[in-house]
C-alpha cells in the first residue's frame, strides 16, 4: 500500500476540496482565498513531484506508477493549471463562484495526474472522468450566459459519448487479455496469440475513437469550436492545453505502451486520422473571424501534428510529442492571455478585428501575439519549429515520410490565418475604441509575457528540454 508516489495527486485533490470549502468564507475572503490556496497547492505538488524524477515507483499495488513520463506530464498539468488560475484573476465567470471555480480546476488537474500515472485501465478511465466531469461544470459556469450553458451541455453530451466508447473499448481489452494492468496487457499481447482476435481489434478501434474525442481529432472534433467559443476564455485555454496533454498521455500509455505489440494493426489508422485532422483543422481555421474559434480549429490541427508522434510508435516519436506539447502550451497560453486581455477592455474582444492596430498601441502585446502566431505556424527558430522538426524527423525515420509531407503542407496552409492575425495586429492603424486607459490584471499580462518568452526560451534552450523528454519517453519505450 505504498502511497508516496501519489503525493502530488493527493496534494492537488486535497487543495481542490479546500478551495471548495474556502468558497464558504465571508465575502472579503472567499474572493481571494480559493485562488491563493490553489496556487500554494500547485507549487507544493510541483516541488514534491520533483523528488520522484528518478527511478520508477508504484503505488496501491501498481494501480498508479511514478516514472519520468508521469512526472514530466505532472509538471505540464501543474503549469497549465497555474496559468489558467492566473488568467482567471478577476474573471467575471467566477465572480460569485470563486470556490467552485478554483476547486473544479484543481480536481481537473488531479484527474490529469491520475491519467499520466495510470498503471491500470481502471485508473486511467477514472482520471479521464474526473477531468471531464469537472470541465462539464466549468464550461457552463456562466449560468447567466446562453452560450456558456450551451457549451457545457454540448461538451457533456459529446464527452459522455466519447467516454462510453472508451470504456467499452477498455472492457473489450480486458475480455481479450484477462487483465486491467497496462503492463500485464502488454505482456499478454506480446505472446502473439491474441493479435488477430476480433475482440482485440474491436478494443483497439473503440479506444482510438474514445481518445480521439478527448483530443479533438477529426472526425470527432465537432464539439471543439462551439465549446471553446462558449466557455469562459481561461477555461478554454485550459482545455486547449492541459486537456489535450492528458488525452495524449492516454494515447501514449495505451498505444505505445500496452498495445505496442499490435502496432501493425493501428499504425496506419492513427496516421490517417492525423492526416485528416491536420488538413481539416487548418482549412477550417481559414474561415474564422473570432480568435477563440480560430484557435479551436488551430488546436484541432495541432492534435494532428501530435498524432504523428503516436503513429511512429518509436521512442523518437514520443520524445518529439512531449517536446511539442510543452511548446504548444507556451504558445497557446500566450495567445489566449491576449484574448482575455482584450476581452477585459472591450465587449467584442474575441473578434480578430478587435486586434486592429493593437501592436502599435501596446507593443509588448503585439510582440507576444506575433511570437505566438509564428511559433504555432512553425517559423524558425521558435519553439513550434523545433517541435515540428522533431515530429517530422521521427516520421521520416519510421518510414512515414508521406505523413511528414502532409504535416509540412498543413503548416503552409496555417500561414493563411496565423499571418492574418499578425497583419491585423500591426498593419492596421490603431482604432479609438475607448480601451486606451483600461488595463487587464497584472496576472493576465504576466501569463502573456511569460508565454512569449517561453516560446523563445524553449527554442534557444531546447537541448535540456529535449533531454528531459527523451528520459520521459524511455519510461514507455526504452532506448
Amino acid at each position: 500500500m505504498n502511497v508516496a508516489p501519489l503525493t502530488p495527486f493527493l496534494i492537488v485533490s486535497g487543495t481542490g476540496v479546500l478551495a471548495l470549502l474556502a468558497g464558504l468564507l465571508p465575502a472579503p475572503h472567499r474572493r481571494i482565498a480559493p485562488t491563493l490556496l490553489s496556487v500554494l497547492g500547485l507549487v507544493a505538488a510541483g516541488i514534491v513531484a520533483g523528488f520522484f524524477w528518478g527511478d520508477p515507483d508504484a503505488a496501491l499495488s501498481e494501480n498508479f506508477t511514478s516514472n519520468r513520463f508521469s512526472v514530466l506530464l505532472t509538471f505540464i498539468f501543474l503549469v497549465a493549471t497555474l496559468g489558467a488560475l492566473a488568467l482567471s484573476w478577476r474573471e467575471p465567470a467566477a465572480a460569485d463562484k470563486r470556490g467552485e471555480y478554483a476547486g473544479l480546476l484543481m480536481l481537473a488537474a488531479a484527474g490529469m495526474i491520475l491519467v499520466a500515472g495510470a498503471g491500470t485501465t481502471i485508473v486511467l478511465f477514472l482520471g479521464i472522468e474526473l477531468l471531464s466531469v469537472s470541465l462539464y461544470v466549468l464550461c457552463a459556469i456562466e449560468t447567466w450566459r446562453m452560450r456558456s450553458l450551451e457549451a457545457g451541455l454540448k461538451y457533456l453530451i459529446v464527452g459522455a459519448v466519447g467516454s462510453a466508447v472508451l470504456v467499452y473499448g477498455l472492457s473489450f481489452l480486458y475480455g481479450a487479455t484477462g487483465t486491467v494492468s497496462l503492463a500485464g496487457t502488454r505482456t499478454s499481447l506480446a505472446s502473439g496469440d491474441m493479435l488477430t482476435d476480433p475482440l482485440t481489434l474491436a478494443a483497439i478501434a473503440m479506444i482510438m475513437t474514445g481518445l480521439a474525442f478527448k483530443a479533438s481529432a477529426v472526425p470527432f472534433h465537432m464539439w471543439t469550436p462551439d465549446v471553446y467559443d462558449g466557455a469562459p476564455t481561461p477555461i478554454t485555454a485550459f482545455m486547449a492545453t492541459a486537456t489535450k496533454a492528458a488525452a495524449f498521455a492516454g494515447f501514449v500509455l495505451l498505444f505505445s505502451g500496452a498495445l505496442v505489440a499490435t502496432f501493425d494493426h493501428w499504425k496506419l489508422a492513427v496516421a490517417i486520422i492525423a492526416t485528416v485532422t491536420m488538413i481539416i483543422g487548418n482549412v477550417a481555421a481559414l474561415r474564422q473571424t473570432g480568435m477563440k474559434r480560430m484557435l479551436a480549429y488551430s488546436g484541432v490541427a495541432q492534435a494532428g501534428y501530435l498524432l504523428i508522434g503516436v503513429a511512429t510508435g518509436t521512442h523518437a516519436g514520443i520524445e518529439a510529442l512531449l517536446y511539442y506539447l510543452i511548446a504548444y502550451i507556451a504558445m497557446t497560453f500566450a495567445a489566449f492571455a491576449l484574448v482575455v486581455q482584450r476581452e477585459r477592455e472591450i465587449p467584442n474582444g474575441d473578434d480578430i478585428a478587435s486586434f486592429a492596430g493593437y501592436g502599435r498601441r501596446r507593443p509588448v502585446a503585439g510582440i507576444v501575439m506575433t511570437l505566438s502566431m509564428l511559433s504555432l505556424a512553425g517559423f524558425p527558430p521558435l519553439a513550434g519549429f523545433v517541435g515540428k522538426f522533431l515530429l517530422f524527423s521521427a516520421a521520416v525515420d519510421a518510414d512515414l515520410t508521406w505523413l511528414a509531407v502532409v504535416g509540412a503542407v498543413g503548416s503552409m496552409i496555417s500561414l493563411g490565418y496565423y499571418l492574418r492575425v499578425v497583419g491585423v495586429t500591426w498593419a492596421t492603424e490603431p482604432a479609438t475604441d475607448g480601451s486606451e486607459g483600461r488595463r487587464s490584471p497584472l496576472a493576465v499580462q504576466s501569463v502573456a509575457v511569460i508565454g512569449g518568452l517561453a516560446v523563445i526560451g524553449l527554442s534557444l534552450g531546447a537541448s535540456p528540454i529535449v533531454d528531459a523528454c527523451r528520459d520521459a519517453a524511455a519510461a514507455i519505450i526504452p532506448l
